[in-house]
């Protein structure tokens, strides 16, 4: 009877033990790419002695909602990192996400527009749409025509640029969708902004299905001019060298990237914990590096070459219509261009 005891108390010890341990550890999905991402989860190790397991990784932020969506109500991650606040929201609208606004944001003075009002997402990095056009095609093609270079988003309507702009296509892109919102909401209504898609649309030679297609086109020749994320477009030029100009155009979109935790997350307390890593300084000095993304925090060294957040003229936004209206803003796009 007593070796007996003294097993059942051995076995209970280890089972605490292993209980205690697996409190201790975070479940990531990452709509990232796979570098910040693994980066991230080594840091938060090392600062924390939490254990942190990647379990999904895709850039693909519609492809890790999916997932999420299925696996209700017994979740199998704790976070979900990457992709923009929209995405986010209709998790949130659907019952997948629990609330948690980190005590981060107080303390380390972090702009509350930034985090959802209704605490289940948090903002931890930022991303702002650029225009870039080649500039031998420019130099040659449009300059002796006696016309600017194209800075502003209503550049891209003049005639000299038909079938020579690579646009994305909001029914499979974010970005997409956020460069026509910020024509809807620089230009004061929904009419308006749909004008310029109408106007818009005889310049497109291409309709991208990811955000930065018009990258590599550009870059190659094939069109003139695009648009697409500032912080993918700088860091494949600084990286690529490539024969392109990088504009910020005022009134531009711009993305909050965010995290939440997912709905009846099996490591809930260590799950806030990832959450509140993702606001510090060195976090934020992961993405910028590896992303040149802006983090949500001041203060964080950017790479050479990126512009200051502050110094963007960004559209003036509306966080709500931009979330409510995804479906039939979307369907009028499709409806003008016919994609």
């Amino acid at each position: 009877m007593k070796r007996f005891l003294v097993v059942l108390a051995a076995l209970l010890l280890a089972a605490g033990s292993l209980l205690a341990d697996d409190a201790k550890k975070v479940v990531i999905y990452a709509a990232l790419d796979e570098k910040t991402s693994k980066d991230l989860a080594a840091a938060f190790q090392a600062a924390t002695g939490y254990t942190a397991e990647i379990a999904l990784q895709i850039e693909q932020a519609g492809t890790v909602a999916s997932r999420i969506k299925t696996e209700a109500p017994t979740a199998r991650a704790d976070v979900v990192i990457g992709g923009n606040s929209s995405f986010h929201t209709d998790l949130a609208t659907g019952g997948y996400l629990e609330r948690y606004t980190s005590p981060v944001v107080k303390t380390a003075g972090i702009d509350p527009r930034f985090m959802d009002p209704d605490g289940y997402w948090t903002g931890w990095y930022l991303g702002a749409l650029c225009i870039l056009y080649n500039e031998k095609r420019y130099t040659e093609e449009i300059k002796p025509k006696g016309i600017q270079p194209p800075t502003t988003w209503d550049d891209l309507l003049n005639p000299v640029y038909k079938g020579q702009v690579i646009a994305s296509n909001p029914a499979t892109t974010g970005g997409a969708y956020l460069m026509l919102a910020a024509q809807i909401f620089r230009l004061g209504s929904e009419q308006a902004g749909f004008d310029y898609i109408r106007k818009l649309d005889p310049n497109v030679a291409q309709y991208t299905a990811g955000a930065n297609g018009s990258i590599a086109l550009v870059s190659q020749g094939e069109a003139i001019v695009g648009f697409a994320w500032g912080h993918d477009t700088l860091k494949q030029k600084t990286q690529g060298n490539l024969p392109i100009v990088v504009v910020f155009p005022k009134d531009t979109g711009f993305e909050i990237g965010a995290a939440s935790i997912i709905k009846n997350a099996p490591h809930l307390e260590a799950a806030k914990r990832f959450i509140d890593f993702l606001l510090s300084p060195e976090a934020g000095k992961i993405n910028a590096m590896n992303g040149y993304r802006y983090p949500v925090r001041k203060g964080v060294e950017m790479p050479p070459g990126v512009p200051a957040f502050e110094s963007l003229k960004l559209a003036p936004w509306d966080l709500k219509a931009a979330a409510v209206n995804l479906d039939a803003w979307k369907k009028r796009w499709a409806d003008i261009t016919g994609k």
